[in-house]
């Protein structure tokens, strides 16, 4: 009996186990290599699908007054043309409902006194007596069709005496995705 291996041994080697064991693992790879196909297919379609936007646009534009005309207050330019918003007839026609973060800046060659309204009979959003310069921000609620516009008057002099140095006015819409009309 000195040929006979023990039973542990041949059974490991009967060719019934090994095929079973050889099987398993094809099986493991099969199941890996799907595996790995479906997370390379949704990263792909993850980067290259073209996913529509959540939300609209932020609504934001930056203007610049650099002249006052006695009829009209300063003129407000539109220098950027990435801006969502417009300017029409010396005013910022609002689109979209809510919060807004207005900034306002400039220096002026003398005193005056300056509002910035945005609807008849309502108290302006900014409103500075006898003042060289301007630096403020503020947050205001804004609705559709109002119109942001800046109102100056001066004591002993014509608006178009005044010099503005670095006018700037700034509006960025702080709560995009409700009522808006384009």
């Amino acid at each position: 009996m000195e040929g006979v291996q023990p039973l542990d041994e041949n059974v490991g080697n009967a060719p019934g186990r090994r095929f079973l064991r050889n099987k398993l693992l094809l099986v493991a790879s099969i199941i890996q290599g799907l595996g790995l196909l479906l997370c390379l297919t949704y990263i792909c379609l993850h980067f290259y699908a073209q996913v529509p936007s959540q939300y609209p646009p932020i609504q934001s534009i930056r203007v610049r007054f650099t002249k006052c005309e006695n009829e009209n207050g300063f003129i407000i330019t539109s220098p950027d043309t990435d801006g969502t918003m417009k300017v029409q007839n010396n005013s910022i026609i609002i689109t979209c409902d809510g919060f807004y973060l207005i900034s306002l800046k400039g220096y002026f060659s003398q005193k005056l006194s300056l509002r910035l309204l945005y609807r008849k009979g309502r108290e302006p959003l900014f409103s500075l007596n006898m003042v060289k310069f301007v630096d403020s921000v503020t947050v205001a609620y804004l609705r559709f069709k109002d119109k942001v516009y800046l109102n100056v008057t001066t004591q002993n002099a014509s608006c178009e005496d005044i010099q503005v140095n670095g006018g700037e006015l700034i509006l960025i819409h702080q709560n995009p995705g409700g009522f808006c009309v384009y």
